[in-house]
């Protein structure tokens, strides 16, 4: 989750060493809609309609029909209406069409890729799928946010990097210039299948592309934060840096390692959704920080508002919490474990099932609910009944009602018993604990009347995913989303004469080819 022997991220590690360090920070999600929409609103994908298109997930394609509701308040749109100028850049994801990007949601300006790299051909990855047009890089501002502004199609990933980073620091600087607070929303497009990096970072890791992409995303974070420094702002700027899902083991390599963490994204293990997160805030929360604290990506909204002194949505459940309690507080933590060993201290006479409920008393989340898809949703014919909700932690404790692994995503091996482990001391999932135990049965009592409380306020809401794709709604340059089959390549596998492509150029470009890696 942290570092590789392989790998080098000086910037990272210098913004951990001024900071907190979450060693137990949750995404919202395994895959990347649901899970970036969760952090934009601070609510469960389950409960925004982005869990999937089925009982086991899924994602907005290129294509897509549907996207991240207009009912939803987004963290963009709760702070313009404290006055903050808001950005979005980079890799979006929750709907391509002009209705449901950022500058539909709050954002004043978006530039970017609207979803991941992997999702129109490229120089980098060449294949041919009607529905998916050349990579595009596009901008939109909330001025005119029906309309899109086709910077490239397809783009050249070479400049996507400093691309980012120029954009950053230009919104950076003149806004702090004019004294105007600002949100940014900086999502790279690293590290993602295809990994691609510059000619300046191509071979220079001993991790192959993937090292060599993350060291390129180092860079832009370092580059993003000393523009920070550099505009005078420093000890005004709260800063986040989390990730959206574990690595894609499918993909080799190339996808990423969860080191002792079990399997990866498209799983509900703590591969698939336990992340790194970082929180620096100069001034007002003290560098140097290790925090084993059990929080979310989607703690993100709620913090954030808080900090600027906003409002958090009542009219529907916000899953997110306020970290600020333990962001400047430097005894929080502390307080909170003395805290609960007096209360087990207090109970040693007392009923085990009391003991185990009271070791998340004193955690800003009792549980987590961490879903693999849409509950109900194309459920196998054996399991006309399947859940959505795979797993959920309370505590030290992990049940998972459903499992699947990396290798078969969609697969769900129904647990019967479920099982169930002890996280803190098994992070590895490893060692499930005996169904016979009375640490199970104790367990298993406590999380499933935490489930029953939490499944009886979640209401159905129509699942976007589950809407479809529309080839005609893809971005093309050309105003045509045909795409040209086997046809549109020669001989040499480059792409030509096909519809959707604006600069041909960038089909010659640099491609780094790094050499294989052993994972």
């Amino acid at each position: 989750m942290y570092g590789h022997p392989t790998t080098s991220t000086p910037n990272l590690d210098a913004l951990a060493a001024s900071g907190i360090r979450f060693t137990q920070w949750y995404s919202g999600f395994h895959v990347c809609s649901p899970s970036r929409g969760s952090m934009m609103t601070g609510r469960l994908p389950v409960r925004i309609g982005l869990a999937g298109a089925s009982w086991t997930g899924g994602v907005f394609d290129a294509d897509a029909v549907g996207g991240l509701p207009h009912n939803e308040t987004t963290v963009a749109e709760a702070l313009s209406a404290l006055g903050y100028a808001t950005k979005a850049i980079g890799k979006w994801h929750c709907g391509q069409q002009p209705q449901y990007l950022p500058t539909a949601h709050g954002f004043d300006s978006y530039y970017g890729i609207p979803y991941s790299d992997d999702m129109g051909p490229s120089a980098w990855d060449v294949y041919h799928n009607k529905d998916r047009p050349p990579l595009p890089l596009i901008s939109s501002t909330s001025t005119s946010p029906e309309r899109i502004h086709i910077i490239e199609q397809p783009t050249n990933l070479n400049l996507l990097s400093p691309r980012y980073v120029n954009e950053s620091i230009a919104f950076i600087t003149s806004q702090s210039a004019l004294n105007i607070s600002w949100f940014l929303y900086m999502a790279f497009n690293h590290v993602h299948v295809p990994d691609f990096a510059s000619p300046t970072f191509c071979n220079t890791t001993k991790r192959g592309l993937f090292g060599d992409a993350l060291a390129e995303l180092d860079a832009a974070v370092g580059d993003i934060v000393q523009s920070v420094v550099d505009a005078g702002v420093d000890n005004n700027t709260l800063i986040f840096f989390t990730s959206d899902n574990g690595p894609w083991l499918i993909k080799g390599a190339a996808g990423g390692s969860a080191g002792l963490l079990k399997d990866g994204k498209e799983t509900t293990w703590e591969g698939g959704i336990r992340e790194p997160g970082i929180i620096r805030w100069t001034g007002k929360i003290e560098g140097g920080r290790l925090s084993r604290q059990v929080v979310a990506t989607y703690d993100i909204f709620t913090t954030s508002i808080v900090v600027a002194g906003g409002q958090i949505p009542t009219d529907r459940i916000i899953d997110g919490v306020d970290l600020s309690p333990l962001l400047f507080d430097t005894e929080w933590e502390e307080k909170q474990r003395k805290q609960q060993q007096q209360q087990q201290q207090q109970q040693q006479q007392q009923q085990h099932q009391h003991q185990v409920e009271d070791q998340s008393s004193s955690t800003l989340h009792p549980c987590l609910y961490h879903y693999k898809g849409t509950p109900h949703l194309n459920c196998p014919a054996e399991h006309p009944n399947c859940p959505g909700l795979w797993a959920v932690r309370c505590g030290n404790y992990k049940l998972h009602y459903v499992t699947s692994t990396y290798l078969q995503p969609n697969n769900g091996t129904f647990e019967n018993p479920p099982l169930i482990f002890h996280i803190e001391h098994d992070p590895s999932e490893k060692y499930p604990l005996l169904a016979s135990s009375d640490d199970y049965k104790t367990a298993r009592a406590w999380i499933e009347k935490n489930v029953v409380e939490h499944q009886k306020k979640l209401k159905w809401v129509p699942p976007q995913m589950a809407r479809g794709k529309d080839p005609s709604l893809a971005i093309c340059c050309t105003n045509t989303s045909v795409m040209v089959a086997a046809a549109a390549v020669d001989v040499n596998g480059n792409m030509k004469n096909q519809p959707c492509v604006c600069n041909p150029e960038n089909w010659n470009v640099f491609v780094c080819q790094g050499p294989p890696v052993p994972r």
